[in-house]
């Protein structure tokens, strides 16, 4: 099922090219996403944390939050300060940032279609999965990439971070999207992936069908 809580923004941060509207936008960020902007070394990553913070920026500004506490577990996972009604997680890749909004714990991950080297396949992926793979897309890269994106989503939505390795999460692409993990219970949780240009993005939520209208954000 569908539920109007859920939300899934998109921004292009090649928006932020324009060095007044990065500016502008600098500036209405709280400190604490400053300093994670200022911590990087280059253009495209400080574009790509800014434009995550645009997003949530827009997102507390739509529900009427004008001075969240924005708090982290051990594994870096935010969450607002003193509200259990409102879950939300954020994502960043190639030049797209996403924020997924929900009023259950949330999941999400974005990736620009990238690269896997065989060492890395085998390492990463399983048996099934690899199988999966070579026989259902014409770009292997494609269907890594979208297994990649269950498997962060997965970690985002569990908080545990890199905590939890990847290869012990086994994903069955047939639809609809399945997931098992040999040290958390997942059969419960749904996967709404989106296909952009060039991008995989995949929502992990209590939701069968997340959002069928993602939302893009235009400075």
């Amino acid at each position: 099922m569908i539920n109007s809580c859920n939300h899934l923004y998109i921004l292009n941060t090649a928006q932020l090219d324009n060095n007044g509207l990065f500016s502008l936008w600098y500036d209405k960020m709280p400190e604490y996403r400053k300093k994670k902007i200022d911590a990087f070394r280059f253009m495209k990553d400080k574009k790509l944390s800014l434009g995550a913070g645009v997003l949530l920026y827009k997102c507390f500004e739509q529900i009427g939050i004008s001075e969240p506490e924005i708090v982290y577990n051990k594994y870096d996972k935010p969450a607002l300060a003193g509200n259990s009604s409102l879950h939300f997680n954020l994502s960043h890749s190639g030049q797209i940032a996403v924020c997924a909004v929900s009023d259950q714990p949330v999941g999400a991950d974005v990736e620009v279609k990238q690269h896997f080297e065989e060492h890395l396949v085998e390492q990463i992926y399983s048996q099934d999965e690899i199988q999966y793979v070579t026989s259902h897309f014409s770009d292997p890269d494609d269907g890594y990439t979208l297994i990649w994106t269950v498997k962060e989503s997965i970690m985002k939505y569990l908080g545990t971070g890199l905590s939890l390795v990847p290869e012990k999460i086994k994903v069955d692409l047939e639809q609809p999207i399945k997931a098992v993990c040999s040290e958390h219970h997942i059969d419960d949780l749904y996967f709404s992936n989106y296909r952009l240009d060039g991008y995989s993005v995949t929502v992990c939520s209590e939701y069968e069908n997340f959002t069928d209208s993602p939302e893009w954000i235009q400075l």
